[in-house]
């Protein structure tokens, strides 16, 4: 059976760049591999909540919603995983980040680059539900 996972990702977006975090390869999930902010709401927590907190846990940035996507499935065969994702467009006024234990990497990349990088399910996804490509 293929479980389903609720994430809400961060597009973060500073100056036409958005930012990438490269997990640490101790990630149970998907070590190693690029990814957008992400994370899961905490019980009762409003995802647009879970989606600046995760962004000032992970960059340590303060974030401010610009939209939100249309939630939308990812399907990760290898993992037997189903990710229902909910996407926001956020922006933040600077580009210095500071990692927490969850990423050993950022870069600050323009949309078309991301193919560049080995990522999680969805991030093309999320660029198109939020109007980025």
């Amino acid at each position: 059976l293929m479980k389903t996972y609720f994430a809400v990702t961060s597009v973060v977006l500073n100056q036409g760049k958005v930012l990438i975090l490269k997990k640490s390869p101790k990630d149970w999930n998907y070590p190693n591999k690029w990814s957008f902010c992400s994370g899961y709401a905490k019980e009762f927590e409003a995802a647009e909540d879970t989606a600046l907190r995760e962004i000032n846990e992970e960059t340590g940035l303060k974030g401010e919603i610009v939209r939100k996507g249309k939630i939308f499935g990812a399907i990760d065969r290898k993992n037997r995983k189903t990710w229902l994702v909910v996407p926001f467009l956020c922006k933040v006024r600077s580009r210095k980040v500071k990692l927490d234990h969850e990423n050993v990497d950022y870069r600050w990349i323009s949309c078309n680059e991301l193919e560049n990088y080995p990522t999680v399910p969805g991030l093309e996804k999320d660029l198109k539900v939020l109007g980025l490509k």
